[in-house]
């Protein structure tokens, strides 16, 4: 038996790709590359895999994680190998690791990474006095009820790369998660002239409390 971590990216098309697809996707890739992948017991059995930190539809990534248990041992590289020949135009297969007792896991992740390009030209001036502010508050909606949030905690850092694009680091995870178009709506409000019509969202990584990536 083996357990891998698996990174792997979504550019284009793929960004509209579900959660449940994805599971899915993954699922027809390791039958096509004969690659061993377990399944639970009972009556309807599914897949042991699951997807860290599920992204947005409509977001790309450079950095998604995939954790899926094997029947048997399968050496390493012969996964990435065969993986990497599965996965279909807009994914790619950077590297995969094993999983042990020391490994990182779900539970520890606390922030996620952005890379985040608009219409609007960005400030830096702007944007810093966006993020000295003490309270950032808006409109949050969540499946069961709507209210006014302070979301200026989950705000850890956010920097201007290009004229039209910028960097942010922001909560995520199981105690607290920022969704990155919730951060855009926020910096409409409060940062004047700042009203993009079109926006790119690009995940660049998913980090522990400490700032460690995981993998």
């Amino acid at each position: 038996m083996a357990k891998f971590r698996i990174q792997f990216t979504k550019y284009g098309d793929m960004k509209y790709v579900s959660h449940l697809d994805m599971i899915r996707l993954f699922t027809r890739m390791f039958h096509r590359a004969e690659l061993p992948v377990a399944y639970s017991n009972g009556f309807n059995p599914h897949p042991k895999m699951s997807v860290l930190l599920p992204l947005s539809v409509g977001f790309e990534s450079s950095c998604e994680y995939l954790d899926a248990e094997f029947e048997k041992s399968v050496s390493m590289l012969e996964c990435l190998k065969k993986l990497k020949s599965a996965a279909p135009l807009g994914m790619e297969i950077p590297q995969i690791c094993e999983l042990n007792e020391t490994s990182r896991k779900a539970k520890e992740i606390r922030y996620a990474s952005y890379d985040i390009t608009t219409d609007a030209k960005i400030d830096a001036d702007k944007l810093e006095r966006f993020l000295e502010r003490e309270t950032v508050k808006i409109v949050k909606k969540t499946k069961r009820s709507e209210g006014v949030a302070d979301i200026r905690p989950d705000i850890m850092d956010l920097c201007r790369k290009e004229e039209h694009s910028f960097s942010a680091v922001i909560s995520a995870g199981s105690n607290a998660n920022l969704k990155p178009d919730l951060l855009i709506e926020a910096m409409k409000t409060y940062i004047e002239e700042f009203r993009p019509q079109t926006v790119s969202i690009c995940r660049t990584g998913i980090l522990t409390e400490r700032g460690e990536p995981m993998m």
